[in-house]
C-alpha cells in the first residue's frame, strides 16, 4: 500500500485517499495481519531510537531521573497501614430532551481508616434550564444550555470531585485527573464567574501540599515516548505547572496549542494565578509498573507523592514496590476503586431509562416528541 509523502502532518484529504484508496472489504483483510504487525513493530523501534536521540541531545535527562528511597516507601506502606488517603471519582448521566437538558452527577470519595476502606456518596441533578418567565424565554435559554451543557457539567463534576474531597478527613488526597483540568481552566463557559472559584480549588490544595492528581492519558506524545527512559518504579521531574498553564494561556505554535480564549480582564487574572500557583506544583512523569503516568504534586512532596503512588498501585494489590513487578496498569487502587463504584452507583443508563419511563407515564404524545430519534430505534 501507498504512504503518504513524508513530512506531510496535515495532508489532505485527497491525498489521504491516493495513498489508501477504499478497497473492498475482501480486500482490505488480505495481509491485514502483516499490516498490522509492521506498524507496531515500526513503532516500536522508533521509540526505543527515540530513546537515543534523546539521551544524546539531552544528556543530562538520564542523571534527573530518580526512585523513591526505601525509607519513603516503607512510609508510604505505613501511611496505607494505619492512617487515611482518600480519593474521588464521578460520573455524569445526561438526559437530552427537546424539551429541557437534565443531568445527574454522581461523586463518589473512597477513603481507608488503617485497613478499612469506606466510601462517601454525593449526587447533584438539576435542570439546566429552570426560571424562564415565558416559553420564549425558557427556549431561548434551552438553545444556550446545550452549547455549554456537557462542558458545564463536566465543570461541575470535577469541581465536585475536587470539593467534596477536601471536606474529608485525610492525611494525603488522590485527584482523578489534573489539578486544575481544561473544564475548569476555562471557567466552564463563564470565566468572569467560574475562574475564581477553580483558583481557590488549586490554593487550598497547593496549601495543603499533601495531595497528588493523576492523569491517566497524557496527550503530549513527546512526553509519552520520553517514558522510555524509565524502569518501573522510577519518576523524573518534567516541568511545573507554570510551564503547562502558560501554554495553555499563550497557545504554543510548535504544538498546535491555542491561545485561551479569554478577554483582557480574564487573562491578566490567569497569568496572576499563574503566577502565584504554578512554581508550587511539579508535573512528574512516573511509572508503578510498565505503564507511564504523569502526577501534579507539591513540588516539596516530590518523593513522598511518587512513593504514595507507587505504594498504592502495587502494595495494596500485594506486589512488590521495588520494581520487580509486572502489572498491567500500575495506577492507584483508591481512584480505581472510586472510579468503580461512581460507575456502578451512578450508571447514565439508569437514569436515563427513569427519565424516560417519567415521560411516557405523564404523556406518550410528548414523551415521542421529546426523545432522542436514536432511543427510538428497534
Amino acid at each position: 500500500m501507498a504512504e503518504i509523502r513524508a513530512g506531510r502532518t496535515n495532508p489532505s484529504i485527497e491525498e489521504i485517499l491516493r495513498a489508501a484508496p477504499w478497497v473492498s472489504l475482501e480486500k482490505h483483510l488480505d495481509q491485514l495481519r502483516e499490516r498490522v504487525d509492521h506498524s507496531i513493530s515500526t513503532a516500536h523501534a522508533l521509540r526505543e531510537q527515540y530513546r537515543v536521540e534523546l539521551l544524546a541531545t539531552k544528556p543530562d535527562l538520564k542523571d534527573r531521573v530518580r526512585r523513591p528511597s526505601q525509607e519513603a516507601l516503607r512510609k508510604a506502606e505505613n501511611l496505607l497501614h494505619t492512617g487515611t488517603v482518600a480519593a474521588a471519582d464521578g460520573t455524569i448521566s445526561p438526559v437530552a430532551l427537546l424539551g429541557g437538558s437534565k443531568i445527574q452527577v454522581g461523586v463518589v470519595i473512597v477513603f481507608n481508616s488503617g485497613e478499612v476502606v469506606d466510601l462517601v456518596t454525593r449526587v447533584f441533578e438539576a435542570e439546566l434550564t429552570e426560571g424562564a418567565a415565558t416559553a420564549t424565554e425558557f427556549f431561548a435559554d434551552l438553545r444556550k444550555a446545550r452549547k455549554v451543557s456537557n462542558l458545564l457539567a463536566r465543570a461541575i463534576m470535577l469541581s465536585g470531585e475536587r470539593r467534596l474531597l477536601l471536606q474529608q478527613e485525610a492525611d494525603w488526597r488522590m485527584i482523578h485527573g489534573e489539578l486544575i483540568p481544561h473544564e475548569l481552566r476555562t471557567g466552564a463557559g463563564n470565566p468572569a464567574q467560574n475562574l475564581e472559584g477553580a483558583f481557590d480549588l488549586v490554593h487550598r490544595y497547593i496549601s495543603s501540599q499533601q495531595f497528588i492528581a493523576v492523569s491517566e492519558g497524557p496527550e503530549d506524545l513527546d512526553i509519552l515516548n520520553a517514558a522510555i527512559l524509565l524502569e518501573p518504579g522510577e519518576y523524573i521531574v518534567i516541568r511545573s505547572l507554570t510551564d503547562t498553564l502558560s501554554t495553555f494561556l499563550e497557545g504554543d505554535a510548535d504544538t498546535g496549542q491555542m491561545r485561551a480564549n479569554f478577554n483582557h480582564n480574564d487573562h491578566d487574572r490567569f497569568r496572576r494565578f499563574i503566577e502565584s500557583a504554578g512554581p508550587q506544583v511539579a508535573v512528574v512523569l512516573t511509572k508503578a509498573g510498565h505503564k507511564p503516568f504523569l502526577l501534579e504534586c507539591h513540588c516539596e512532596r516530590v518523593e513522598e507523592a511518587v512513593a504514595l503512588f507507587i505504594a498504592d498501585s502495587l502494595w495494596t494489590r500485594g506486589l512488590r514496590t521495588d520494581g520487580t513487578a509486572f502489572t498491567m496498569r500500575g495506577f492507584p487502587y483508591h481512584i480505581d476503586l472510586a472510579d468503580q463504584v461512581a460507575r456502578t452507583l451512578f450508571k447514565g443508563s439508569d437514569f436515563q431509562r427513569f427519565v424516560e419511563a417519567r415521560l411516557f407515564e405523564l404523556g406518550t404524545e410528548a414523551a415521542v416528541f421529546d426523545l432522542d430519534a436514536r432511543r427510538t430505534r428497534a
